[in-house]
């Protein structure tokens, strides 16, 4: 049914959550042991790092393209039977709120404990509330945003006119088909630094993967044509070039335990089997359970590097070991996060819904 609340899928919940639990993974195990986020360089500097599972772990950044599959597939679902603007305004509903809390605890932690100057930390938190096309970001993990941004303005523009899944599907297959024509001219030579934040907010270079979500949701509402098929498979494979090219980037010519490749196949295999798999899943772990666990991923992956950074080089420097500070430290930011969607979020949100009602009582707690 058009418009039907993806997050009651089970299936798309666990993967979101592994998904940040990759990316945590290789921030915890693999970068901090070369240093850290900017602002928790400084707690970790001197710190016995354990690097010992760094390779293991080296390609768990593998879980943003996943993100972005699961985008394409999700926001594919959701604007369906749409408008562009309550399109729009479901998504910065569902934005802003968790990114404006994180970003403000963020800032306020580093303005305690990191040595970077309060200006800076200042312009990186207005940086970050205002979903900046650009860095610095108070944390890292911001970067990913203004392309989640472009996605959903180049989707509202689509839905101007109109909102069926046909249209939809011709707008997956234009930007995969971009994506496509961009990655063979950056594999012939012809495209000069590939991994530019030009060629990120275009939608060009990840566009892939948006199309891949959006070809796979065709496929799963309307029928796997041979062409759709044809195109999936099409964009599955650029999507492994820019991984291959992404990795080559990062590590050079040093190879991981498991390739980046085979963690992305994995982790797509859930997504066009999520309905089927909804009811041996139910079985298994409650919906609402999963539910909680998929909407933690969003604040997960906003605090756990800064904040992850500083915790973890706090606790040793109390003489905490390095696994133990780590595992207190995601314990942190899952309670964080737990605490971020249960009360956080609905508060801000609810102050977000009720502006520009005045008719209405106002969620935000009195001045008096």
């Amino acid at each position: 049914m058009a418009g039907r609340d993806t997050r009651n899928l089970i299936a798309l919940d666990l993967l979101r959550f592994a998904c940040a639990l990759m990316v945590l993974s290789f921030h915890y195990c693999s970068s901090f042991a070369s240093g850290g986020p900017p602002g928790g360089s400084a707690m970790l500097a001197g710190m016995p790092v354990d690097g010992r599972f760094a390779d293991w772990a080296s390609n768990g950044w593998i879980g943003v393209e996943l993100f972005f599959l699961v985008s394409g597939f999700v926001i594919a679902w959701s604007a369906e039977g749409s408008t562009a603007a309550g399109f729009l305004r479901r998504r910065a509903l569902r934005l802003a709120p968790a990114a404006w809390l994180c970003a403000t605890l963020t800032a306020a932690v580093l303005l305690e404990c990191s040595n970077l100057p309060p200006a800076q930390i200042l312009f990186e938190w207005l940086s970050s509330l205002g979903f900046s096309p650009f860095k610095p970001y108070v944390d890292p993990s911001y970067w990913t945003l203004a392309i989640e941004v472009a996605f959903y303005l180049a989707m509202a523009a689509v839905l101007v006119g109109g909102s069926d899944l046909a249209r939809i599907e011709r707008f997956g297959m234009l930007l995969g088909c971009a994506s496509l024509a961009f990655w063979m001219a950056a594999a012939a030579g012809m495209v000069p630094g590939s991994d530019s934040r030009f060629y990120q907010l275009t939608l060009v270079s990840y566009g892939c993967f948006f199309a891949l979500g959006i070809q796979l949701r065709v496929i799963q509402r309307d029928g796997a044509r041979p062409v759709r098929l044809l195109l999936a498979l099409l964009f599955a494979v650029v999507g492994l070039i820019e991984i291959d090219v992404h990795r080559a980037l990062i590590f050079g010519d040093r190879s991981a335990p498991i390739p980046a490749q085979l963690l992305f196949g994995i982790g797509l295999l859930p997504i066009p089997f999520a309905e089927r798999l909804q009811p041996w899943l139910a079985r298994r772990i409650s919906g609402p359970v999963a539910a909680t666990l998929g909407l933690m991923t969003y604040p997960l992956y906003l605090l756990h590097q800064e904040l992850g950074a500083v915790m973890i080089g706090a606790l040793m420097r109390l003489g905490l070991g390095f696994w133990l500070a780590a595992g207190l430290a995601l314990a942190a930011s899952l309670g964080l996060s737990w605490l971020t969607v249960r009360f956080g979020e609905p508060w801000v949100r609810a102050g977000l819904t009720g502006l520009g009602r005045p008719h209405q009582r106002s969620p935000w707690p009195s001045a008096r």
